[in-house]
């Protein structure tokens, strides 16, 4: 369930945007404040391939590969109340559906709620991000997160952010890993080339305690990235990789036969990605993205490698 987990943890990463903003005022900066709502969409759909079928937060890990169609659609709304304050809100349904291993099909709403304040180069603000999975049209897992998180920017070209974050994952049938949780994430954006191109990097630490306390951990990670913008034959498009590690590091379990101590679960995960995006009109882009993942843990079925290969149509506006 790698899925859940990497697309409502790294919220942050929706905020780099804020970096872009110049500081010199335009005409249009100057004139009376007038608050504005905004409105996007978009939907997608492609083809994926996954060389290692798994749900992760089960231990459910299977060496078969299978291909299948994703598909996603998804609105995000913006508020600009006042010139410094502004709320914001998004939705997005995601689906994979595979041909042949139907028990690993997943259906992923992701929703958000986002409420700013700006002020001399400085923000603050506070988030709510929430998930609900199905893993072949059951329901897997609610997860639920706030964060409060303050940004500023160094100079016109970089922007910091800090957050910390209070988190509950709830299992419709493994009671067991239901847990809580608290974070704490810091993020560097740096932009070059009049804003074209992008470069991030951030670490993370997170604590959970589970009902079951083989499943608590501490934990901690570290994920950089780099994006890029350009035009080719009068179409824009947009280049990017990234490099994502995570370790934890779980309680150390003991059973009541002269206190024999239980295998470890600690581990730690490697993952590259790539994408390619190309406009090729102006509300249709090509999308094309590659994963690789290394997860190692002391527990040997818990032990792999994937790959996972998409290509799809996405139309916004």
């Amino acid at each position: 369930m790698k899925a859940v987990i990497t697309a409502t943890l790294c919220v942050f990463s929706a905020q780099a945007v804020l970096a872009q903003t110049n500081h010199v005022k335009t005409p249009e900066q100057t004139k009376p404040f007038k608050s504005s709502f905004e409105l996007n969409a978009g939907a997608e759909v492609g083809v994926l391939s996954n060389s290692a079928l798994s749900v992760q937060e089960l231990d459910d890990i299977s060496s078969q590969s299978d291909s299948g169609i994703k598909t996603a659609a998804g609105v995000n709304a913006k508020w600009q109340l006042t010139k410094s304050a502004k709320l914001t809100s998004s939705y997005k349904f995601e689906q994979q559906d595979y041909d042949e291993f139907d028990q690993y099909d997943l259906d992923l709403h992701q929703y958000g709620l986002d409420g700013s304040y700006s002020f001399n180069s400085h923000e603050v603000g506070v988030r709510y991000d929430g998930a609900k999975a199905n893993v072949d049209g059951d329901t897997f897992l609610h997860f639920n997160q706030v964060s409060a998180y303050y940004g500023h920017f160094l100079n016109p070209h970089t922007y910091l952010r800090m957050s910390i974050k209070t988190k509950a994952k709830r299992f419709a049938t493994a009671k067991a890993r239901n847990a809580d949780g608290v974070g704490a994430d810091v993020a560097l954006y740096h932009f070059i080339n009049s804003g074209q191109t992008m470069l991030m990097a951030s670490l993370s630490a997170d604590k959970e305690n589970a009902d079951d306390n083989q499943y608590d951990f501490n934990g901690y990670g570290f994920t950089t990235k780099v994006t890029h913008k350009f035009t080719a034959f009068n179409v824009a498009n947009k280049v990017g990789a990234g490099w994502r590690y995570q370790n934890k590091d779980y309680d150390e379990q003991t059973t009541d036969d002269f206190f024999e101590q239980i295998p470890s679960r600690d581990e730690h995960r490697n993952v590259v990605n790539a994408f390619y995006n190309v406009a090729v009109f102006e509300h249709v882009t090509l999308i094309a993205e590659a994963e690789y993942g290394d997860y190692q843990s002391k527990l040997s079925s818990n032990t792999y490698t994937q790959s996972v290969l998409s290509a799809s149509v996405k139309v916004h506006f």
